[in-house]
């Protein structure tokens, strides 16, 4: 994990994550490949392939009219949390990547019925 996954980076923007415990600032790059986020501290490189995401759910604010940021969770049971500078244009560009059953609204259930996102 110490170098890019994208060899075509398609969106970048300013974020922050809880990845590690604690809030980190960085860089959110979507790319070809999946999402890459960069920091400026020592191993401050994160990615994760579009394959590895099992879904994604929206932090909505002021009834669903402003996108706070999403979480992620992963394949291996991981969740990766953002709050991001261009919330809705981030997940226009996941929206390319990943099936619409993919991406939920904050509260609302998977279409498998599995999951509660509350």
């Amino acid at each position: 994990m110490d170098k890019p996954l994208n060899q075509e980076i398609e969106f970048t923007t300013s974020a922050r994550t809880d990845m590690s415990g604690e809030f980190r600032s960085g860089m959110l790059a979507l790319g070809n490949t999946g999402i890459e986020f960069v920091t400026r501290a020592p191993k401050g490189f994160n990615w994760l392939p579009w394959q590895k995401i099992r879904f994604v759910w929206l932090e909505t604010m002021l009834g669903g009219r402003f996108i706070k940021g999403f979480n992620i969770a992963t394949t291996s049971g991981d969740q990766w949390q953002f709050t991001v500078a261009h919330a809705r244009t981030v997940l226009a560009f996941m929206g390319k990547h990943l099936g619409p059953q993919q991406i939920a609204r904050e509260g609302r259930q998977l279409s498998t019925g599995q999951q509660n996102l509350e």
